[in-house]
């Protein structure tokens, strides 16, 4: 019964809810998805104590209060963020992105294009991290990105009303990125360096991997030692790609799209790289812990599991 239950509440959730909130005012329905977001952290009490309790592992010695105020971010975070897929569709231009998305230190990015660089977007799962292509392309840069999501089947066991969603999602963002994704597992090397040739690739380092699986490199993460994947360094390598890294940020009237430092790779090794680019992850990190998506994944960046 309860998982009937469940299963009627996603069907309504993304068949009724969410689409009839994005007819409203952007701050109303995003603020109402909040507080939807809230409502599912008091029901999953549960979930929401283990991520409390590895921010605690991560990030130690705060009052349980600070633990609990962030998870609840996470949980209002994540309903915005799936809002956005309602959105998506009008944010095709770059007036309709400009009126939504702050976009700080773009002029690198427009750089590279105009010398013809290869760029890898290397960011992490920190809030709502898919407006970056949606702002990219609207701006006239096409963008593709590694999903691990095959939206043609459902490999991840899903209930069918959260499949569907995730498909949606999915056509919708490659509308908006202007590109196809590259899926792991479905595309081999070959495409996808032929499609970074041709245009940006956004590519998030903080995938988990388990305990001894190939490619990973030991770097500094959260006080202990993180493994992270060499692939995204290797691809950068082999074509002399610049490494782009970047973050989005929430504020009150939107998101903001910040363009950080670029980052060379000739001359360094994997683990010089993925230290850098993973300490300003963890910056992040520590500075809003309710952004992160993968708080339940910590044991495997840390090689426990």
């Amino acid at each position: 019964m309860a998982e009937g239950f469940d299963l009627w509440d996603l069907r309504l959730k993304y068949g009724v809810l969410f689409p009839v909130l994005s007819h409203l005012p952007r701050y109303a329905s995003y603020r109402l998805a909040s507080l939807y977001g809230r409502a599912e952290y008091r029901r999953n009490e549960e979930m929401a104590t283990q991520i409390a309790h590895q921010m605690r592992r991560g990030i130690p010695g705060l009052a349980d209060q600070a633990y609990q105020d962030w998870t609840r971010y996470f949980y209002a975070m994540q309903q915005r963020e799936i809002l956005d897929t309602w959105y998506y569709p009008g944010l095709m231009s770059a007036e309709q992105v400009g009126r939504f998305i702050e976009v700080e230190n773009f002029e690198p990015v427009l750089s590279f294009r105009r010398e013809g660089r290869p760029i890898i977007f290397a960011g992490a799962h920190l809030g709502r991290f898919w407006m970056l292509g949606v702002t990219t392309a609207a701006y006239g840069i096409p963008t593709s990105a590694l999903a691990r999501d095959d939206e043609n089947s459902n490999t991840w066991g899903l209930p069918e009303a959260e499949f569907q969603y995730r498909r949606l999602k999915l056509a919708r963002l490659r509308q908006c990125y202007r590109s196809e994704f590259v899926t792991p597992g479905v595309s081999n090397m070959r495409p996808l360096l032929q499609a970074l040739r041709e245009r940006p690739i956004a590519i998030l380092l903080d995938v988990p991997y388990g305990k001894g699986s190939p490619g990973l490199v030991s770097v500094p993460f959260l006080g202990q030692d993180g493994y992270f994947p060499e692939g995204p360094i290797k691809i950068a390598k082999r074509v002399g790609a610049v490494i782009q890294p970047f973050c989005v940020e929430e504020h009150r009237r939107g998101v903001k799209l910040n363009f950080l430092k670029p980052v060379e790779v000739e001359g360094r090794s994997s683990e010089e790289l993925l230290a850098l680019l993973v300490s300003d992850i963890e910056v992040r990190i520590r500075r809003n812990p309710g952004n992160w998506w993968q708080w339940q994944a910590l044991p495997m960046y840390w090689g426990e599991v």
